[in-house]
């Protein structure tokens, strides 16, 4: 018997006595070629079987089965496509396809060595993850977030106003690993429901998130380095344990834009700045590009995009992001035209998003309102605000740093993987 393919070695053997019956889907029959292979998991077994043995038997039925010596020693169907069934499609090849390297099934048992090793991480450091609700009154009001409503609440797009209201509450050190929704995310890097890792430090300061990023990258390195060793090369970049030996590199927004674009935008935090800034550059057809008059946000993204497929693989942080970006994140003392916000990028993907923490309850409700009035403006719909967690700021929030890191685009880096849906027991179109 031999066997292909990446995954757990097959219960059906090689010795010289029949092994314990096994169970696999057939991939292929060839009586005259006297051969047949099934799948066990995401492993071919290749097996001599004679014409009787296969009588009745095509790609796709599911069998029990056991082997001596190579040969085929007992086989009995359990199950498979009925006359209209076909073998290709559904489930019982969707996380194993013959030939595919590496299977999806080999890049979900990744996921779970990175998922453990997060956990792990966090665990050591004295965090305690506990459960918050996935449906919730008021989501979040950004204009970039499209929540999806079930009856007359929403799905989550971040756990973030609930773990903070613990915070307020008196937990000191908490994570929380599970799924977050936003409508509108599709592509090779967004899937609607994905998996959000986030967790806070009350009295710690963003360096603290930054260790903390550094540290779960090196748990997750060796993962990806043996991962890579029995897998072909890719096209997309992985993560190596190289990359992970020393602090992150950081790089503020202001000295990219300079580095690709040649735009000065220190201080800057209007239409009007960037628009010169853009002219400055010697692009002076600001228009042309589509820079709005009006939307900062809208306007830095039109720049960004051109920034972010400039980066290489290996990972960095980006820092002191543009005020009106600070999302939930507090200015800088000393230089309020920037946020204190911090994204790791890997991969050229973006990982992971984090703030020294906002709490001040009134400039809290301020930037909703300013949220609300864009989302008005870009007729988005009208959103309630979450009072509860407002009411949790004016009860005092302590200092804080939170991070939210994809753990399905760690993954994606992990395995150098280039789809996200590869490393999703069930993408969007698939439930």
């Amino acid at each position: 018997m031999t066997s292909s393919g990446a995954g757990a070695a097959p219960p059906a053997g090689g010795g010289a006595a029949a092994t314990t019956a096994a169970r696999g889907r057939v991939a292929d029959v060839s009586p005259g070629a006297g051969r047949m292979a099934i799948l066990v998991e995401d492993r071919t077994v290749l097996l001599d079987a004679s014409a009787e043995q296969m009588a009745g038997i095509r790609a796709g039925d599911l069998v029990e089965f056991s082997a001596s010596g190579g040969r085929l020693a007992y086989l009995r169907r359990i199950g498979g496509p009925g006359p209209r069934g076909a073998a290709s499609s559904g489930d019982s090849l969707r996380w194993r396809r013959p030939g595919a390297a590496p299977s999806r099934m080999a890049l979900l048992r990744l996921r779970h060595q990175v998922t453990r090793a997060l956990r792990a991480f966090l665990d050591s450091q004295g965090f305690v993850e506990v459960d918050t609700p996935a449906l919730v009154r008021a989501p979040s009001p950004e204009p970039q977030f499209a929540p999806i409503a079930a009856g007359s609440e929403f799905l989550i797009t971040s756990p973030e106003f609930q773990l903070k209201r613990m915070l307020t509450g008196g937990m000191e050190r908490i994570y929380r690993l599970g799924p977050v929704f936003r409508g509108g995310e599709r592509g090779a890097h967004h899937n609607l429901e994905f998996t959000l890792l986030e967790w806070y430090r009350a009295g710690q300061e963003l360096g603290a998130m930054a260790d903390d990023l550094a540290a779960l990258l090196r748990a997750v390195a060796p993962l990806a380095e043996a991962f890579a060793a029995g897998q072909a090369e890719c096209a997309a970049p992985r993560l190596r344990q190289e990359w992970t030996a020393a602090p992150l590199p950081h790089v503020t927004v202001a000295e990219l834009f300079q580095r690709h674009l040649g735009m000065d935008i220190r201080g800057v935090t209007d239409c009007a700045g960037l628009r010169r800034a853009f002219a400055a550059a010697g692009r002076p057809d600001a228009r042309g590009a589509g820079l709005p008059d009006e939307d900062f946000d809208l306007a830095f993204m039109t720049l960004w995009v051109e920034i972010e497929p400039r980066f290489g693989p290996e990972p960095f942080l980006v820092t002191e992001w543009p005020a009106p970006l600070a999302s939930l994140a507090r200015l800088k003392p000393g230089d309020p035209t920037v946020a204190e916000r911090m994204e790791l990028y890997g991969g050229g993907l973006e990982l992971a998003n984090g703030f020294a923490e906002l709490t001040d309850p009134a400039e809290q409700r301020r930037r909703f309102e300013a949220n609300l009035a864009q989302r008005r403006a870009q007729e988005l719909g009208a959103l309630p605000l979450d009072e509860a967690f407002l009411a949790a700021l004016e009860e005092g929030l302590p200092p804080c740093a939170g991070m939210a890191l994809g753990v399905d685009r760690l993954a994606m880096f992990a395995a150098g993987c280039p789809d996200i849906r590869l490393v999703l027991p069930f993408a969007e179109e698939e439930r």
